[in-house]
């Protein structure tokens, strides 16, 4: 497995989503999500526990690939940022999928969709993707 895939903070993120899930960390004193993960909360020094999330979200930014620079993926494809609803703060970066680019507008709402990436060299693992809510 990928050592981004394996890091110890990451994985349950990674776990859920192969199981259907969006999760992130949680800090129940703070009640807000901790995203990028953290062993504990930045703001109280809380204990975090992962919480599922219903999977609505916002389109934040985006933008085309269509030349390589990343070279796990095959082009064109859409990275971008969102923002889940139950987690204003968070921004996770992701892509976008089911849509054509020159539909995609700023605060359009959006809906995860999990599926498997393949990389380049063969690997693959399923990732929360999002796609807009028609």
């Amino acid at each position: 497995m990928d050592a981004r895939l394996s890091d110890p903070l990451c994985q349950p993120f990674w776990t859920a989503a192969a199981a259907g899930e969006l999760q992130l960390p949680w800090c129940a004193l703070c009640e807000a999500a901790v995203w990028y993960p953290e062993s504990k909360c930045p703001d109280c020094q809380g204990r975090l526990h992962w919480q599922r999330l219903s999977g609505r979200a916002t389109l934040l930014s985006w933008t085309v690939v269509r030349k390589p620079i990343n070279t796990d993926f095959e082009v064109p494809y859409i990275p971008a940022l969102v923002v889940p609803e139950e987690a204003p703060h968070a921004r996770l970066v992701t892509q976008l999928i089911d849509c054509e680019p020159q539909a995609l507008v700023c605060d359009m709402s959006l809906f995860v969709k999990f599926r498997p990436l393949r990389l380049r060299d063969g690997r693959q693992f399923v990732a929360p993707l999002f796609a807009p809510i028609l």
